[in-house]
């Protein structure tokens, strides 16, 4: 299946079975899909990540959730991330293209996020 992979800052295309094992090797270990866009919502987009990733020394940010109405930073989402879609069952399925252009668009922008003598660019996901 067709799955969008967010690692080091880069969107890539790639093909992957729709296995839970697959989905668990390139987040790096247990999976969660976090609710953070009405967006990804609407589309049924799912973004898959690891659900321990904010603790895991090592991993790098990835993604700022920012709040629209106020610029505040709400959360960090830390570690790859695959995108994917669903059916009605709730079954991982691939992302259409349609969905690939609604992912790339609502991670156009970066921010700089500076902590201590680190600095990252991650990507932006704004919400409203």
């Amino acid at each position: 299946m067709k799955v969008l992979v967010l690692s080091d800052g880069e969107l890539k295309e790639k093909e992957i079975t729709n296995q839970l094992e697959d989905l668990q090797k390139i987040v790096g270990g247990y999976i969660e899909v976090p609710y953070l866009s009405k967006v990804f919502l609407e589309h049924e987009i799912d973004m898959i990540i690891n659900e321990e990733g904010k603790y895991i020394d090592g991993l790098k940010p990835e993604i700022a959730v920012i709040s629209g109405e106020t610029e505040g930073i709400l959360d960090i989402v830390y570690g790859n991330c695959v995108f994917a879609s669903h059916d009605a069952e709730g079954n991982t399925t691939e992302l259409n293209n349609k969905q690939i252009k609604i992912i790339e668009r609502e991670l156009a922008l970066a921010v700089m996020l500076k902590n201590k003598d680190k600095k990252y660019m991650v990507r932006a996901l704004i919400i409203w």
